[in-house]
């Protein structure tokens, strides 16, 4: 028995799109139950897809009605017995649409140009059945030409775009692109690795290709000479604006600016993008904390160990476009130099701990606002950096990070089916490093104390430059509307802080003189440390009148320099 889905796109400029799923009712039950996701594995915040959903109903294969009701948010109840049915059968077809117009690696994507489709977001689940095979049909506008993706196609069925997954969480975790795209791909140990390009790029003089291959490579080398998928697929959009990206069982969805791809920075940035989602392919879809699968597709999913799922993948990342030979040292330090800027001016790294920020993920991360700099931390960030701390205690005892990777891996051969505690991971790092290090890596994990992050960098050869901050302080972050500026948020225990300024106000003048956007970035040469001033605003459509004592700024991170270019380089390779 299996569960086959119809998916039809008639109309693309309506966005939306028609499923049907055909199956048989269990012979032991008159009740079946389906559900929509709330949200997407790798992205930890519900979405609640079925707000997209319309013309939800159920029928017996020859015709007949069934009853049915939605019982939850995203959840549908058949019942054979509420029916008055001239000849019950146990065959029958769901039949919905689902409106189709977000254009995000989480979302579905549908218009004249394209579809995205981004199996969460519009593939019910059959409870009872998630286990089963399950095979889906592709109907589309014939004037779409390519169908990108990494499900397997059904033997003798490529004129039909039948594809076959061998469970449901094999199929919705495979997105698929649909369209005029461009299309290209390389082998790797016999293995095809296929790209698709949706949207456009400037012209640049970078080899997409080549250096896709490069990272893919280098990657796979960590783990060692088997892949653990039999062809791999990346789809990137391509649009002004767009960034980021989400991991999949064999296959990814990246977003980009194609204007950029131009510039230096901006292309490593992209081959970064490339290898951390990758890197995924072996980190997080195989190696996983334990309460990451079996999904439960409908309600948060809670763990303690994101940290390990995005923050050692952020820490590999950048350096694997160094390691691949694809930036020099000093590229790759600018933009660990990046990530440090980011984390000193973070208070939230105060008050919340890795394991708080990964718990968290579904009512902080992807939910961010005024206060959030000032009470959380990024589990990416941080863990990123902590495994950083990591590596240069592993080198400093005569391993590498490369040998946590092969021992993680192990793990997962060794009972595929079982995730990962928090207890294992220290058990790893103590059998390479010693119970000193595992103690620390544990404190740096569970608490919020400060990370030792100059004194590691100096032991692989690179020392830390400070500066002043340039001109007075308030510690207000700015944002516009056309010249018109507000407080979009403020610094912790800054002037602005301890003024009552609040996050929204409108600055409209300081010492009776007009602020606008063109005065905002000369504002701390404008003002001096330790004199009042008085700012008015506008908050809630009233005058208020503040009083502001501008202060000093703290230090910033100004290079990170290397002073020894062979322990650097050895320390990094």
């Amino acid at each position: 028995m299996k569960v086959s889905y119809l998916v039809e796109i008639t109309n693309p400029e309506s966005h939306f799109v028609k499923v049907r799923v055909s199956y048989k009712k269990p012979k032991d039950t008159d009740i079946f139950e389906v559900f929509l996701p709330s949200w997407s594995p790798g992205s930890y915040l519900m979405r609640e897809y079925a707000r997209h959903v319309r013309l939800f109903r159920c029928q017996q294969a020859n015709g007949e009605v069934l009853f049915s009701e939605q019982v939850k948010k995203g959840e549908w109840k058949i019942d054979w017995s509420c029916s008055q049915l001239n000849s019950p059968q146990d065959e029958f077809e769901i039949e919905y649409e689902v409106y189709c117009h977000e254009l995000t690696v989480r979302t579905s994507h549908i218009d004249a140009s394209h579809a995205f489709l981004h199996g969460p977001s519009y593939l019910i689940g059959l409870k009872g059945a998630l286990e089963l095979e399950h095979e889906v049909e592709f109907r589309f506008p014939p004037i779409w030409t390519h169908l990108s993706t990494g499900l397997k196609m059904k033997e003798g069925k490529r004129e039909e775009f039948l594809y076959e997954a061998k469970n449901y969480d094999e199929l919705v975790d495979t997105p698929v692109e649909i369209g005029c795209h461009e299309t290209d791909g390389f082998m790797h140990l016999n293995k095809e690795h296929h790209l698709a390009f949706y949207g456009e790029q400037f012209s640049h003089e970078n080899n997409l290709k080549a250096d896709v291959k490069k990272v893919v490579e280098f990657v796979s080398s960590l783990w060692g000479k088997e892949l653990p998928y039999e062809k791999y697929q990346f789809i990137t959009h391509l649009a002004p604006g767009l960034g980021g990206g989400l991991e999949h069982h064999n296959s990814t969805a990246l977003h980009f600016d194609g204007r950029k791809l131009n510039c230096r920075k901006d292309y490593l940035t992209y081959l970064s993008l490339v290898s951390h989602e990758y890197f995924h392919t072996w980190n997080i879809k195989r190696i996983r904390p334990k309460e990451l699968g079996p999904f439960d597709y409908q309600e948060e999913n809670y763990t303690t160990m994101l940290w390990l799922a995005e923050g050692l993948t952020s820490f590999v990342d950048d350096l694997i476009v160094y390691r691949a030979q694809l930036c020099t040292l000093e590229e790759y330090l600018g933009f660990v130099k990046g990530h440090l800027e980011r984390y000193y001016t973070n208070p939230g790294r105060k008050f919340h701990s890795l394991e708080q920020s990964s718990f968290n993920a579904w009512i902080k991360l992807y939910r961010p606002d005024e206060n959030s700099k000032n009470s959380s931390i990024s589990y990416y960030l941080k863990g990123g950096l902590v495994f950083t701390l990591l590596h240069a205690r592993l080198l400093k005892a005569g391993s590498h990070t490369d040998e946590l990777l092969k021992l993680l891996w192990k793990r997962y051969q060794d009972d595929p089916a079982a995730g990962m505690t928090k207890d294992e991971v220290y058990q790893l790092i103590e059998q390479l490093a010693g119970k000193e290090v595992k103690e620390e890596f544990s404190e740096w994990v569970e608490t919020t104390k400060e990370l030792p992050l100059e004194e590691a960098f100096n032991a692989m050869g690179v020392a830390f430059e400070w500066e002043s901050y340039s001109g007075s302080y308030l510690g207000i972050n700015f944002k516009f509307k056309g010249e018109r500026c507000f407080v979009g948020s403020i610094d912790l225990d800054s002037p602005a802080y301890k003024c009552g300024l609040n996050a929204g106000d409108e600055i409209l003048f300081i010492n009776g003189q007009r602020i606008l956007k063109p005065d905002v970035e000369r504002l701390p040469f404008y003002l001096s440390e330790s004199k009042e001033y008085e700012i008015a605003v506008s908050r809630l459509n009233q005058l208020q009148q503040v009083l502001v004592i501008p202060g000093k700024g703290p230090k910033l991170l100004k290079e990170l320099k290397v002073f020894d270019q062979k322990l650097a380089e050895q320390s990094f390779k």
